[in-house]
């Protein structure tokens, strides 16, 4: 077995003995022009895809391993300079900022088709450079061949200010990344078929030898072919290196952006399966989590999402730089193989078909007005720039937009040139508003709203009610299928016969609101006040008379709510479930029956174990699609303390208990 670096570099050669001490050297020649690729990661990936094929053509039988190493600035490509005065303007370009050094890498074999790619990323601060200093370097006429125009080596601590990652893959190569593939590239391959897929993460399940192995690079029903890259006791991990028959549930995603952004897992998934394998998880969830008997419960088909695409009624997109300018999109999908090809990257989009059509106007308007600005995205690893994130919310039964754009605070930020600008548009704007956010970390926080434009809120339509949603109103993302589960939950408060009904993690009174009409008295708890005088509004609007809501967190309820007696409990706490104390206060209110709505199948299972122990009997299980193409999912469970349940002859009963 003969080993072939793909390189004429000095320092590749040098730093590759550390690697592999006998090997030879064949110089690729390939034209980068031809990559259309503008990712820095994925360009310096296929640059040394390139390389290792057209060497390997040649050596068809040896392992051939090549690399390609580019400098990025604010996503742009800076390569190798054409000559002195390019390479001047990219030394200016980098002083006194940061950027990252990417080695993409690729082992190839050509009689075996065997391919394996990585890359490694180093981030690299600048000080601000001088041009005198800049000057002495260059004239040392040792930079052409470099990416970036500079050989950290030569620079030093003269320009460097700050490393962090991995040293030697800015020298030239990253000699532990190269390492740990060339001995990944020569695990054995097995078949394999998938069976399954492990939620929440949508990991592939396939068997080797007896033993689970995930893989998180294939869908359900792919017989493949897999090398095992990390194990444990009870199961492993594994990559696809071959996909020997497709599966039959595969199609071809509506997205253009899909494999690469994080918001959304499934849609190379036919939906109809989709929605079969979260029911299947539901139902096992509560079997092994909850102890659960899935056969004494009263099971009713899952509930599709009434819109397969276009569902949402609310996204949360961020600000990223994208070839230097601003860019709008989500983070990218995560894998446990590979670390994110930025710290704080995004996928730039242009369209989110889980979202709105809207986008495509929208977002043009909103990235010139950011460019106009003169400011930058807001990276929270440096804790520089402005621009954070965008919120939009959209009624799907009224067409009202809200937009929400969060920067950090800046007393002379103009906004005003975005409401022109979005006013001469198309599209209906009903409210505008600009948060101020200075938090560190990367999440949306409402420290200081200033309302802009229009309304400060957008109605939304459920069945014939009325509801105001405000910027930081919790409402079901997917309106149109929350209705149907919420007729779902009226068929059982009148099959309960329920009268006095108290809404626990009520929001801004929905479901509460949706209910009212066949039931005597309602009170709903929340710990948000602005969710509380919310709910109060929606009540009115609707000229609803026998909703009473009261802002108090369920772990506090027994000190600072006013209870009554009440015959029906409906439950829809947070995705993080109930706590300990929450539960055990809900559990000492002894309601003959609860309603229990979830966005998380554990917890769910968790807490309906709980409930159990204390004498209640889950009588009914519903599912419901809220996220299409993600692994999210809705679920419903009815248990009461007055009815247990019997069979007889395949049939469930509900009989009175004793």
């Amino acid at each position: 077995m003969k080993i072939i670096l793909a390189s004429s570099s000095p320092r590749r050669k040098k730093l590759f003995a550390k690697v592999v001490p006998d090997f030879d050297i064949v110089h690729p020649e390939i034209n980068e022009e031809q990559i259309i690729e503008k990712d820095p990661v994925f360009f310096a990936i296929q640059a040394a895809v390139l390389k290792s094929k057209k060497v390997g053509e040649q050596h068809p039988n040896d392992t051939i391993v090549a690399a390609d190493t580019v400098v990025s600035l604010e996503n742009n490509i800076l390569g190798k300079p054409k000559d002195y005065n390019d390479a001047k303007g990219m030394l200016k370009m980098l002083s006194g900022s940061t950027h990252k050094v990417i080695t993409g890498i690729a082992i190839y074999k050509h009689n075996e088709d065997k391919l394996i790619t990585g890359y490694e990323l180093t981030y690299i601060k600048f000080k601000s450079l001088k041009e005198e200093d800049i000057k002495k370097y260059l004239d040392k006429n040792d930079y052409m061949d470099k990416a970036g125009s500079y050989a950290i080596q030569e620079v030093g601590d003269a320009f460097v200010e700050k490393i962090e990652g991995d040293y030697e893959n800015v020298v030239g190569l990253p000699v532990k990344k190269i390492k740990k593939l060339l001995n990944r590239f020569y695990l054995p391959e097995y078949d394999t078929e998938i069976f399954d897929i492990a939620f929440p993460n949508k990991w592939a399940v396939g068997k080797v030898n007896e033993k689970i192995v995930f893989v998180p690079d294939a869908i359900f029903g792919d017989k493949i072919k897999v090398r095992i890259v990390k194990e444990s006791k009870n199961f492993s991990y594994g990559e696809t290196t071959k996909i020997v028959e497709d599966s039959p549930f595969k199609v071809v995603p509506t997205c253009p952006y899909f494999g690469v952004c994080g918001g959304c897992a499934f849609q190379d998934i036919l939906y109809d399966k989709q929605i079969q394998l979260k029911e299947k998880y539901i139902l096992t969830t509560l079997q092994k989590l909850g102890g659960v008997d899935i056969n004494k419960v009263e099971k009713f088909p899952i509930i599709p999402s009434a819109d397969k695409f276009f569902y949402r009624n609310k996204m949360e997109f961020a600000f990223g730089m994208d070839k230097g300018e601003i860019a709008i999109g989500l983070r990218e999908r995560s894998s446990p193989f590979n670390k994110r090809r930025s710290r704080n990257n995004i996928i730039s989009l242009e369209k989110c078909p889980i979202f709105s059509n809207k986008v495509e106007t929208l977002f043009p308007l909103i990235k010139k007005f950011a460019k106009d600005t003169g400011k930058t995205a807001y990276d929270s690893y440096v804790n520089e720039g402005f621009f954070r994130h965008l919120v939009m919310r959209e009624g799907k039964n009224t067409d009202e937009v809200m937009l929400i754009l969060v920067t950090r605070s800046d007393s002379s930020f103009n906004i005003i040139p975005l409401a022109d600008s979005l006013s001469k548009s198309n599209i209906a704007l009903k409210s505008l508003w600009w948060v101020e956010n200075d938090r560190v970390s990367d999440v949306v926080a409402f420290q200081k709203k200033n309302h802009l434009l229009g309304d400060s809120w957008i109605q939304e339509k459920v069945g014939n009610l009325k509801y105001k949603v405000y910027p930081s109103t919790f409402f079901q993302p997917n309106t149109k299928t929350a209705e149907i589960l919420y007729e779902k939950i009226k068929e059982n408060i009148k099959e309960l016969n329920s009268k006095n009904v108290l809404g626990l993690y009520c929001g801004s009174g929905a479901i509460e609101i949706f209910i009212s009409d066949i039931v005597k008295n309602i009170d709903g708890i929340d710990i948000e006040p602005a969710n509380i005088d919310n709910a109060f509004e929606n009540a009115r609007i609707n000229n609803i008379t026998n909703c009473n809501f009261q802002s108090v967190s369920v772990e506090d309820i027994f000190k600072k709510a006013s209870l009554k007696e009440y015959d029906t409990l409906i439950l829809d706490p947070p995705r993080a479930g109930i706590t300990n104390k929450a539960l055990k206060n809900i559990l000492s209110l002894n309601i003959p029956s609860i309603i229990y709505v979830s966005c998380n199948p554990a917890t769910f299972a968790r807490d309906i174990k709980k409930m159990e122990e204390e004498g209640y009997k889950l009588l009914k299980i519903y599912c419901a699609d809220f996220f299409p193409h993600t692994p999210h999912i809705e679920s419903m469970g009815v248990l009461t303390k007055k009815y247990v349940v019997s069979t007889h002859s395949g049939t469930t009963a509900h009989t009175p208990s004793t």
